[in-house]
């Protein structure tokens, strides 16, 4: 829309509007033809004057024009409007203020129909720069009437009053707070006027002061006759006449609680204030004060208080001392300065610290010093020095004395002598440590068990004796969980325990948490009982017993395993000597028996060394063949193991075929030779799995005859050799030597007794 210029000639159409500001020309240029005023060519002389008039106002007006009120105004109103300014020119009011829209449509309804509105501080919410705030207006509604005199339009002033009625809100909550204050003032306070001193103004604490009564409009010695006489009606007559104030400090006052009611002392700090008028005379008095009756009987009874405490302090054993709110040392009970040789005064302030030993003085000042700033209950522990130069331990105690208000008025101490209980406790713990110690050294620990809550407390090595990481407790449930299952019915159970009926002595097992170690664990316990013979305590000790169950496990497999290799020895004997001495001659078969008795003993010799655990068939053969011409005997092989029953057969086998080539074989003539060797050899008939073969060979010796008849060394090298290797034995009588031949499984190394 181009500009207009409403102060050219060439814009007489709009000639009212000159003189009308930056609305003015607004107004002149926007294009009224959209609204339903029409264009400015259109509008009545009505209209025109009415936007004149407001267009040169100073003051905030918008016209409403029409059923719509369409909005005129002018440049103080634009500026109330704020951020709506200028789209709100030619709006609708409805659309213009949409959130006081109903506010709007009464002012079109009232005014449209010939009435007028009138607001004061008329509080809105209005939206002026995008977010709502609440605003207070003066508002002015009237209807602006069109030539024929119906009403066309409202005009409306609107003048914001927030501001000012923030002040007054302000002044009125501070003139609230200011009563409020003078009305719970902790001191009383009265306004009194005139040479007569009537009461204008009194808060609750004077009007406790004089019981309640209704002095209000009266004068001083109307409402409170009692006062007269005592001097204070002059002094406020003095101050009234003289305009000097008066201060006064714990005067006594008779005062009656009610009219009828006797009188009591009261006694008063207060002050008579002159209240001058703004041409400088004297026209009231302010009486201002506390009542200090309690706080003199306080005083007084914290004096007595304060006797009584120091003739009880100075007949107490202990050490007794005050010390200052900021915690000097102030005085101290006769028994301080008995102990210690110090003059009356040398131990003040901070001269207490020349009796504490050195080491004692930083922790037990650092302790005093967290005492005070936190203005809590003191104890520590410290040595002092008696007058003889021997310190002793004492417990030093202190608390702080408040008044009603919780401020603190002196510290109260006290040190007690417990240097013998320290010794004794010493010793105790010297005791248990030697205990614990001695305990460790056996293996043994201590439990407590409290049966009502379940509750486990162990000794220092209970915990590594059930596993367990070092702890203050623990359940029983969680002790009990480590027992193997097979072994839980040895140990006590809830319901023995209970009844104390446990078993006093068991051992039982344990699978160990910490490393999944099987161990044994041996228990003795005993009650302790409550005056109706119920256990409540259950103590016992515990010592981990796994080595000594092992050992007797162990000497239980040497005796069964000594009681069977006794039973095989003496049943070896006595077959050889049944052998022997079978269709044998007494010198024969005395010196046959002999050799194989030295050859079952060298067996057992190197048995011996092994414990009996495993024997070399290289140990076996050379110890056997010992005797034996050992330069015609060739021997080779591994030093393969066998268990002890191998040895000993293999020892009598070796032994019989070297003494029968002794008398008829290869070793019988010089030129004759032996060889034993043996090796392990894989087996087409075990899916590969190693044997033994062992073989004895005699070459050049006198010509074989195979024997007539079969004697006890042929039975035991074929039978009782082949059999104890868990293989067969082949014997070949060669023309040129004897060949002996056994094949069994790869000897493995001995599990338990043969």
């Amino acid at each position: 829309m181009p500009a207009v210029d409403i102060n050219t000639a060439s814009d007489r159409g709009h000639a009212f509007l000159a003189g009308g500001g930056q609305l003015g020309n607004l107004i002149a240029a926007f294009d009224w033809a959209s609204t339903s005023i029409g264009p400015i060519s259109g509008w009545p002389q009505s209209l025109r004057t009415a936007t004149s008039l407001i267009l040169r106002s100073k003051v905030p007006i918008v016209m409403l024009w029409g059923e719509d009120g369409v909005m005129i105004y002018n440049d103080a109103y634009s500026v109330f409007a704020g951020g709506r300014h200028p789209r709100l020119l030619g709006s609708r009011v409805r659309e213009g203020w949409p959130e006081v829209a109903d506010f709007n449509d009464n002012i079109m309804k009232v005014c449209l129909a010939g009435g007028t509105l009138a607001y004061r501080d008329q509080m809105l919410t209005l939206n002026r720069t995008g977010e709502p705030e609440q605003v207070w207006l003066d508002l002015d509604y009237s209807p602006v009437l069109d030539e024929s005199g119906e009403p066309a339009g409202v005009i409306a002033i609107v003048i914001e009053t927030t501001a000012k009625v923030a002040a007054e809100r302000w002044r009125a909550s501070e003139r609230d707070r200011q009563r409020q204050m003078f009305e719970q003032a902790p001191g009383f306070m009265a306004m009194l006027s005139g040479p007569d001193h009537v009461f204008e103004l009194t808060n609750a604490a004077y009007r406790q002061l004089v019981g309640h009564r209704d002095v209000i409009g009266k004068p001083l010695r109307e409402a409170l006759p009692e006062v007269a006489g005592q001097g204070f009606v002059e002094l406020l007559d003095h101050v009234f006449t003289s305009g000097e104030a008066f201060i006064g400090h714990a005067m006594k006052a008779e005062l009656r609680q009610s009219p009828d009611a006797p009188e009591e002392d009261r006694f008063i700090d207060l002050v008579y204030q002159p209240v001058r008028a703004p041409s400088g005379e004297v026209i009231g008095i302010f009486v201002q004060g506390v009542d200090v009756t309690d706080r003199l009987a306080a005083e007084q009874a914290l004096r007595r208080s304060e006797t009584q405490f120091r003739t009880f302090a100075e007949s107490m054993p202990n050490h007794v001392w005050t010390a200052t709110p900021e915690g000097l040392l102030d005085w101290f009970n006769p028994r301080v300065y008995e102990y210690s040789g110090a003059a009356v005064g040398d131990l003040d302030g901070q001269g207490w610290s020349t009796i504490v030993h050195p080491d004692d003085l930083e922790p037990a000042g650092e302790k005093w010093r967290q005492a005070l700033a936190e203005a809590v209950f003191y104890e520590t522990e410290f040595r002092l020095r008696r007058s003889d130069g021997v310190y002793r331990w004492f417990i030093s105690r202190a608390v702080p004395i408040r008044d009603t208000d919780g401020v603190i008025l002196r510290w109260i101490g006290t040190n007690t002598d417990i240097d013998d209980q320290k010794q004794a406790a010493q010793a105790l713990l010297q005791s248990e440590r030697r205990l614990q110690l001695s305990q460790n050294a056996a293996g043994i620990a201590s439990l407590e068990l409290d049966i009502a809550s379940g509750i486990v407390v162990g000794s220092e090595g209970f915990w590594d004796l059930w596993g367990l990481s070092p702890r203050d407790s623990v359940h029983i449930s969680v002790l009990e969980n480590i027992v193997i299952p097979e072994d839980k019915d040895v140990r006590s159970n809830q319901e023995s325990r209970e009844q104390g009926s446990a078993a006093p002595h068991v051992e039982y097992r344990i699978r160990r948490p910490d490393n999944g170690a099987l161990r044994w664990l041996s228990r003795h316990v005993d009650f302790v009982h409550d005056e109706t013979g119920k256990p409540i305590k259950m103590f016992g000790v515990m010592q981990d017993v796994t080595d000594r169950r092992e050992a007797q496990a162990r000497q239980e497999l040497l005796t069964h395993e000594l009681e069977h290799r006794i039973k095989n020895i003496l049943a070896m004997v006595a077959a050889i000597a049944s052998q022997t001495l079978r269709n044998t001659d007494i010198v024969t078969a005395s010196a046959i028996f002999n050799e194989r008795l030295r050859a079952l003993a060298n067996a057992h010799d190197i048995l011996n060394k092994t414990r009996w655990t495993s024997a070399s068939i290289r140990e076996v053969v050379d110890n056997t063949i010992a005797s034996f011409p050992a330069e015609q005997i060739l021997i080779s092989g591994p030093a393969l193991p066998i268990n002890p029953k191998m040895a000993l057969t293999l020892a009598l086998a070796v032994n019989e075929l070297a003494t029968n080539a002794l008398k008829y074989g290869a070793l019988s003539v010089p030129e004759g030779q032996v060889s034993i060797e043996w090796s392990l050899q894989p087996s087409a008939e075990m899916d590969g799995q190693a044997r033994l073969v062992w073989r004895w060979r005699e070459q050049g010796g006198p010509p074989v005859v195979p024997p007539s008849r079969r004697g006890f060394g042929r039975f035991l090298i074929e039978r009782v050799l082949g059999t104890d290797f868990g293989g067969s034995v082949r014997i070949d009588y060669h023309p040129d030597g004897v060949e002996c031949e056994l094949n069994a499984p790869a000897p493995q190394l001995p599990t338990g007794p043969y």
